[in-house]
């Protein structure tokens, strides 16, 4: 049976995976840049905005995977010696860590929406004219996406971290 858990897992997935794709893609464009500034001294146009663009566009893409797995900066040594030896206090440091995830990229989601669509509206454009430029809106477009994955990501691991201090409760009485 399909779960809309192992769903979103998957989406999380498929994001991680364009996220990957396109670091590899970025690390070929680098390399052909450097080779036609060196060889042709011709440097390929666009190619310091793109980068930055992507980066943005990366981290948004991977970040809900890296919550998922459980490989968002923290100090594990602390955590698992918590959960392990005070899982009271563990599964509430967790869950506190969690819900400020939920807090913060609801703020961020919040903010980000706009961007978009004004973006969006006013068809604007990054970069230098006559030089290179790129549409504002799908770089917008995906921290708007990876920014709400994240936050029912983390909204997840609340969930989860409050089920965990139920049962820990209940086994303590």
């Amino acid at each position: 049976m399909i779960s809309i858990g192992n769903v979103f897992d998957k989406i999380i997935g498929v994001l991680n995976a364009i996220g990957t794709g396109w670091i590899f893609v970025m690390m070929m464009l680098i390399v052909s840049d450097v080779f036609m500034r060196f060889v042709f001294n011709s440097p390929i146009r666009g190619v310091p905005l793109i980068i930055t663009m992507s980066i943005i566009a990366i981290v948004f893409l991977q970040l809900a995977d890296a919550l998922r797995a459980g490989r968002l900066t923290r100090s594990d040594m602390v955590i698992s010696r918590l959960l392990s030896n005070r899982p009271l206090v563990g599964y509430s440091l967790q869950g506190a860590f969690h819900f400020a995830g939920v807090f913060v990229f609801s703020i961020l989601l919040w903010y980000s929406v706009h961007p978009l669509m004004k973006a969006w509206r006013l068809d604007s454009y990054d970069g230098t004219d006559g030089e290179f430029t790129l549409p504002e809106w799908p770089i917008k477009a995906v921290i708007v996406l990876g920014a709400a994955v994240c936050l029912v990501q983390f909204f997840r691991h609340f969930l989860r971290d409050l089920s965990a201090l139920r049962k820990v409760n209940k086994d303590d009485e």
